[in-house]
């Protein structure tokens, strides 16, 4: 099975199949059962994954607990590169023009101390960050008071 650094690194299928000696066809497999793998685990935690107010305030660094104690969470989206979609429509809704690239993007909150606290679905790459946020369900999940922190990106 390929180590964690192929993923990370983003090495082809071809490069893989040459460095380890295994099919490519059982690494395009390995790396699909993986991948769905990956989805049933956390949508699976999905529910499980949001914290308590009391156990965000409970964990917060002191910097934090000093000048934003209201924060629950920190969040940001990410674009992951797709194949060309061969359907015109969804070349066109998963088109993002500041990657000038087809994608999906996401959201993923973490709590002050840096714990995954909530992962959105994926939507296609012409979204933006707002709109992410809206439909999301992360608002959803807040209570009065609560603070978030992103970047202006």
């Amino acid at each position: 099975m390929p180590s964690n650094n192929v993923i990370r690194l983003v090495v082809s299928f071809f490069l893989v199949y040459h460095r380890f000696c295994v099919h490519f066809t059982t690494v395009s497999r390995l790396f699909n059962t993986n991948l769905d793998l990956l989805y049933r685990i956390f949508s699976g935690m999905q529910a499980g994954l949001w914290p308590s107010r009391a156990a965000v305030d409970k964990f917060m660094p002191d910097k934090f607990k000093r000048h934003f104690p209201s924060t629950r969470c920190i969040i940001d989206c990410t674009e992951i590169y797709i194949e060309q979609p061969s359907d015109p429509d969804l070349q066109r809704v998963t088109w993002s023009s500041y990657k000038n690239h087809n994608t999906l993007k996401g959201l993923i909150a973490i709590t002050p101390d840096g714990v995954l606290s909530f992962v959105s679905d994926l939507f296609g790459g012409s979204i933006s960050d707002r709109e992410i946020v809206r439909k999301c369900g992360l608002l959803d999940k807040l209570e009065a008071g609560d603070s978030v922190m992103a970047d202006k990106g």
